[in-house]
C-alpha cells in the first residue's frame, strides 16, 4: 500500500458500517501464540507464498529490481500451477519506470551581456550558483532576453496578475520564490498560488522559454534542488539561481543536460476463461520498497531490507488462493481476470500502465445503461482489489472493505454474506472509490471496485513487516469473505457504476506529520493512535498508542477528514497544543511540526 498516497486517500474514507457482528469462539486459533501457525492445507498454502516473496533473498521487492523479478516469476507460475492461461508476454506485462532523475556536469548557465564588441558571458557553477529544479525538462540550450515578473503570483478573483502587462513570449522569467509576507502570514491565501509547478505553469502558457527562480523574503527556504523521478516535467529549462536578483540588460543562457536512469517493472496476468462476456478482475500489487531506496519508508534506523510480508506478499498470497479456488457453477457466469501489479509503492504505477494497455479480450462496447462510458475495458464488471490481509487484529477482528458506494449492488451482496462462515470477524466498510491502492486506478475508469483491507498497524512500512506476525486464521477469513461476495458478483448482471463523492485530488496540501499511525477500525469522535513513529514530532510531545486525538492546535478533531485539515493548516516549525484523551484522563501535549 502506498505510503505517499495513503494520507490523502484516508481522507476519503467514510465512517465506518459495521454488517456482520461477533459471535462464537475460536481460542486456539485466535491465540496470538499460534496465529502465525498454518492449521489447514489454505493456511499452509499461504503461508508458503508469503514465506518466498517476504523472504530477504527478494530484497523487498523494489519495482525494477532483481526481487521484484523474482516475485513476478514466482507468480507466473503459480498461475499456470492453478491453469490460468498466461496473457502479455507469457504472462509478463512490462513497462518502464524512472529510478532517478540528476542534474550532469554538462549543465551550464550564463549571464550574457550582448556589448558592442559581442557576447560577454558570465559563467555559473551548477550546485553552487545556480541547479535545476523538479519540471525542469533535459533539451538543448536556451537563450533568451529576461523579463522579471516579480513573484510570478496569478491569483483567479482576485485580481492579482504579476505577468499583466510583460511580454513573456520567447523569454526567460525570472521569478521570485513564494510570496510577500510569507514568514509573518505562511497560511496566506496566496500559499496555494504560490508553489514552483504553478507558477512555472503560468509562465510557460505565456510563452516562456525558461523560467529562474531567486530568493524572494530572504529567509525563505531554498529549494532542496532533487529533481525526484517523475519524467513529467514542464518542457522548459527550469533552475533556481542563488541570489535575490538579476541585472537588468543581462540575457541568459539554460543548458539542461539531465540523465535519467530506468528500469522496468513487471506486471503479471493470469486468465480464466469463462466463455462469459462480462469478466472480474481480482488483484494485488507484489511491489513493496526494498531497501527504501525512494524514501518510502517509517524506519529511520541503518539501511534494512522491507520483506513486506503484509503490504503486500498477504494479498498476493490471498489472490493465488483465490485462483486456486474460484471454479465451478458458483462462478460460472463471469470470466476472472488475475493481475498482480508492480509499482504500486510508486504511485500505482502498474495499474495506471494496465488500463491503459489492457488486453483486447477486456474491449468490449460502453455499458452506458450501467453508468459506464468505456470501450477499452468495457467488459470488466467489478474490481476486488486486496492490500494488506495479513494482520487482522486478534482482538478487534475486523475485516474492511473499501469502495462499496462505487455500485449499489456491493451493498446486497454483502447484506447476503453467510454470517455464520464469517464468524467471529466483523465487517467494516467504507464508501470512498479512490484509496492509496490499485483499485482507484479502475475506480477513475468508471469500474465498481472492492478493496479488502486487514488493517494498519505499527510495522507498516518498516522491516519489521516479516511473515512471522501474518495471522493465518485471519487471512483464511478474508479469503472465505471475497470467495462469498465474487458468488454475489456470480448471481448478479452487470454491476451499475455509482460515483462517490470524493475529496478533490491536490486540493489538500500537507508540510508536516505528527508521526503516528491512525486506528482505522475506531469508529468514535477523535483520532485513536495505533501506533508513534520513532524521531517524529508526536513521539518528541509524548504522544502514545491508544490516545484519542480530540484538537490539533484551534482544530478540534472529529475523525480522520478533521485530522486532514489540521495538518494542512501548519507548517515545519510551527508549535501547537494538542488535547489528547488517555483512559479516562484528558491531557494537553505540546507539539512542534
Amino acid at each position: 500500500m502506498n505510503l505517499r498516497f495513503i494520507l490523502s486517500a484516508l481522507a476519503l474514507l467514510s465512517a465506518g458500517t459495521t454488517i456482520a457482528q461477533p459471535g462464537g469462539s475460536v481460542q486456539r486459533a485466535l491465540d496470538p501464540i499460534t496465529a502465525n501457525n498454518a492449521s489447514t492445507e489454505r493456511q499452509a498454502r499461504m503461508k508458503a507464498d508469503i514465506q518466498y516473496l517476504a523472504s530477504d533473498d527478494l530484497g523487498g521487492r523494489q519495482t525494477g529490481s532483481t526481487g521484484e523479478a523474482l516475485s513476478a516469476d514466482y507468480i507466473r507460475n503459480e498461475f499456470r500451477k492453478a491453469g490460468l492461461s498466461l496473457l502479455g508476454d507469457e504472462g509478463y506485462q512490462s513497462f518502464s519506470i524512472i529510478q532517478f532523475r540528476i542534474a550532469t556536469a554538462q549543465s551550464r548557465m550564463a549571464m550574457i551581456y550582448e556589448s558592442p564588441e559581442g557576447p560577454m558571458p558570465t559563467e555559473f557553477q551548477l550546485f553552487t550558483d545556480y541547479y535545476p529544479l523538479a519540471p525542469c525538462v533535459n533539451q538543448d540550450s536556451v537563450y533568451a532576453p529576461v523579463v522579471d515578473a516579480g513573484y510570478g503570483l496569478v491569483i483567479p478573483d482576485s485580481g492579482r496578475d504579476d505577468f499583466k502587462g510583460l511580454e513573456v513570449k520567447g523569454k526567460i522569467v525570472v521569478m521570485r520564490l513564494g510570496f510577500i509576507g510569507q514568514n509573518e502570514n505562511p497560511h496566506s491565501y496566496q500559499a496555494e498560488f504560490s508553489s514552483v509547478a504553478y507558477k512555472v505553469q503560468q509562465a510557460k502558457s505565456r510563452g516562456a522559454v525558461g523560467v529562474i527562480f531567486i530568493l524572494g523574503d530572504r529567509e525563505d527556504p531554498k529549494p532542496d534542488g532533487n529533481l525526484g523521478r517523475s519524467s513529467q516535467n514542464a518542457g522548459i529549462p527550469v533552475y533556481f539561481f542563488n541570489l535575490d536578483r538579476w541585472p537588468m540588460g543581462m540575457n541568459a543562457l539554460m543548458v539542461p543536460r539531465i540523465f535519467e536512469a530506468s528500469a522496468e517493472g513487471h506486471n503479471v496476468i493470469g486468465y480464466k476463461n469463462n466463455h462469459r462476456r462480462k469478466t472480474v478482475v481480482i488483484c494485488a500489487h507484489h511491489d513493496h520498497i526494498g531497501l527504501n531506496e525512494y524514501e518510502n519508508s517509517r524506519y529511520t534506523g541503518p539501511q534494512a531490507i522491507h520483506n513486506g510480508a503484509d503490504d503486500n506478499a498477504s494479498g498476493v498470497a490471498a489472490m493465488l488462493e483465490l485462483a486456486r479456488s474460484v471454479k465451478g457453477r458458483d462462478y460460472r457466469k463471469n470470466n476472472y481476470l488475475f493481475l498482480a501489479f508492480s509499482g504500486e509503492e510508486l504511485g500505482l504505477l502498474g495499474s495506471k500502465y494496465f488500463v491503459q494497455h489492457a488486453p483486447e479480450i477486456l474491449a468490449g462496447k460502453p455499458k452506458t445503461k450501467y453508468g459506464r462510458s468505456l470501450s477499452a475495458l468495457g467488459r470488466v464488471n467489478a474490481v476486488v482489489n486486496i492490500d494488506m490481509l495479513g494482520r487482522v487484529d486478534l482482538e478487534k477482528k475486523v475485516l474492511t472493505l473499501n469502495g462499496v458506494g462505487t455500485s449499489p449492488a456491493w451493498g446486497s451482496i454483502l447484506e447476503d454474506l453467510e454470517e455464520e462462515e464469517l464468524q467471529p470477524i466483523r465487517i467494516q466498510t467504507t464508501s470512498s472509490g479512490l484509496g492509496p491502492s490499485d483499485h482507484a486506478s479502475f475506480y477513475l475508469e468508471g469500474i465498481p471496485v472492492l478493496h479488502a483491507f486487514s488493517g494498519q498497524h505499527p510495522d507498516y512500512h518498516t522491516p519489521e513487516d516479516d511473515e512471522n506476525k501474518i495471522n493465518y486464521w485471519g487471512m483464511e477469513k478474508g479469503v472465505q469473505l471475497l470467495e462469498e461476495v465474487l458468488e454475489g458478483i456470480n448471481e448478479n448482471r452487470w454491476l451499475t457504476f455509482t460515483k462517490t463523492q470524493d475529496a478533490q485530488p491536490g486540493r489538500t496540501k500537507f508540510k508536516v506529520t505528527m508521526g503516528v499511525m491512525p486506528d482505522y477500525s475506531f469508529e468514535g469522535p477523535g483520532l485513536k493512535i495505533d501506533g508513534v513513529s520513532a524521531g517524529k514530532p508526536a513521539e518528541a510531545a509524548g504522544i502514545q498508542r491508544g490516545d484519542i486525538v480530540l484538537q490539533v492546535g484551534s482544530d478540534s478533531i472529529g475523525g480522520m477528514s478533521d485530522y486532514m485539515t489540521a495538518l494542512s493548516h501548519h507548517q515545519p516549525g510551527d508549535q501547537v497544543e494538542v488535547k489528547v484523551k488517555r483512559g479516562e484522563e484528558n491531557l494537553t501535549l505540546s507539539l512542534t511540526f
